[in-house]
């Protein structure tokens, strides 16, 4: 069994939550966790993007940057980047192999999370990194990745996600993602309701750990258009007025608000200065974010997979031609309820994979609101493209997987942008 093979076949153990497994694995590489500092960022949506834009700024400060996140796009490699650049084959092959024969040493099989997470942390060890961005993969407390001991934690929001594992109020998903919260350590929150606030206010009180909060101990205004837009900030330390951003959508300005805000807690030790936040918010690449893969027509690709998500496309796209494919586990009723608003057509697929919803099912929860079905994805693609015009693009959405295999259909296209993290 190759090595990649042995990792894809982790995926069949699904989802454990705890950290038992992933400090064993740690204990046997020797902790390499510990040999930098580590931003460390939780939360229902956004947090990828807080993560890049993170990334993209102390990469902007002449720093050595390791960056996970999850899940990837096309290839596992995008998980594990050393500033720009995933991990090459032959190094992955080597730390999966690593912890293949310390997974030896479990009393249980690792999962495919627990094993990534091992290899990104020993990855970054190993390529010396200055700082180390790190994303969640779901909830927090009971995540792989809080193992960790950062400089400073951020929980961008709280919406509803994963409630078979996180709980089914805002309150309780809010508990597990307050998890990150560690003794003293300064926590970032944005967009928060005051129940799930007051959660993770007493979480954080608990552990003496200070908080910066949207709105109260840093403010931003969005400049600009929805699609291409400007930060303005104020913060205890750095000032920003119409910062470009280079992300699209409104609300990607406030994730780069938060990765700023995250900054003001490490720029003594990092050395960030306000022109290397400037350059970093204006080369952040993070793909299939609202990403304008192709002009004729255009083209947009977006991986929101829950309602909260959804509503944030429709804040900044104009009327478009919609491609919606969704995963099975996930509340397509209410997607699809909130995305009608901007579909001049509504077009239903699935994408490939055991975990898609299929499109007759995705039709029974439209209901009536007015759709077509096409299948399979490719297909779909095809038709919305003819569909779309220089005055209503396109939008491809409804889940990561669709976005990452809609992602590598358009690459061979005639003009499709490259990816570039």
């Amino acid at each position: 069994m190759t090595p990649r093979d042995f990792l894809a076949s982790l995926e069949f153990h699904g989802i454990k939550l705890g950290i038992d497994n992933i400090r064993r694995l740690l204990d046997v590489a020797n902790n390499p966790q510990r040999g930098y500092p580590v931003i460390h960022v939780a939360g229902t949506n956004g947090k990828g993007s807080v993560v890049a834009f993170a990334a993209s700024i102390l990469r902007a400060a002449g720093l050595r940057v390791g960056r996970f996140t999850s899940p990837h796009l096309l290839d596992v490699s995008e998980r594990f980047l050393i500033d720009a650049t995933p991990i090459a084959d032959v190094d992955l092959d080597r730390h999966i192999d690593f912890f293949r024969g310390a997974s030896h040493e479990l009393p249980n099989p690792p999962t495919y999370f627990e094993v990534c997470t091992a290899i990104a942390l020993r990855h970054f060890a190993e390529c010396k990194v200055d700082v180390a961005v790190i994303e969640v993969g779901m909830g927090g407390r009971f995540d792989s990745t809080n193992v960790v001991e950062p400089e400073v934690c951020a929980i961008t929001n709280i919406a509803l996600d994963h409630q078979k594992y996180l709980g089914n109020t805002l309150e309780e998903i809010a508990f597990e993602k307050a998890g990150v919260i560690k003794t003293g350590v300064p926590v970032v929150v944005g967009e928060c309701m005051p129940g799930p606030f007051d959660v993770i206010e007493t979480v954080a009180r608990e552990c003496n750990a200070p908080i910066k909060l949207k709105g109260r101990d840093f403010t931003f205004a969005v400049g600009g258009d929805p699609l291409s837009s400007t930060l303005s900030y104020r913060g205890p330390t750095f000032n920003l007025t119409d910062a470009p951003i280079s992300l699209a959508g409104m609300h990607q300005v406030e994730n780069a608000a938060l990765a700023v805000a995250l900054m003001e807690s490490v720029q003594r030790n990092l050395s960030i200065t306000e022109s290397a936040i400037v350059r970093g918010l204006a080369d952040t690449q993070w793909p299939c974010r609202l990403e304008r893969v192709l002009d004729d027509p255009p083209v947009y690709i977006d991986v929101a997979h829950n309602p909260a998500g959804i509503q944030r496309i429709v804040e900044s796209m104009p009327p478009c031609v919609v491609v919606f494919a969704a995963s099975s586990d996930k509340d397509v009723g209410e997607m699809l309820r909130e995305i009608a608003p901007l579909a001049r057509k509504l077009i239903l697929t699935e994408f490939e994979g055991s975990r898609a919803t299929p499109a007759d099912k995705l039709s029974a929860a439209a209901g009536a609101i007015p759709h077509e079905m096409t299948t399979p994805l490719r297909d779909a693609i095809a038709v919305g493209m003819k569909e779309a015009s220089a005055h209503c693009p396109l939008l491809i959405t409804g889940s990561i997987f669709t976005a990452g295999q809609a992602r590598r259909m358009l690459a061979s296209k005639p003009g499709a942008r490259p990816l570039r993290f």
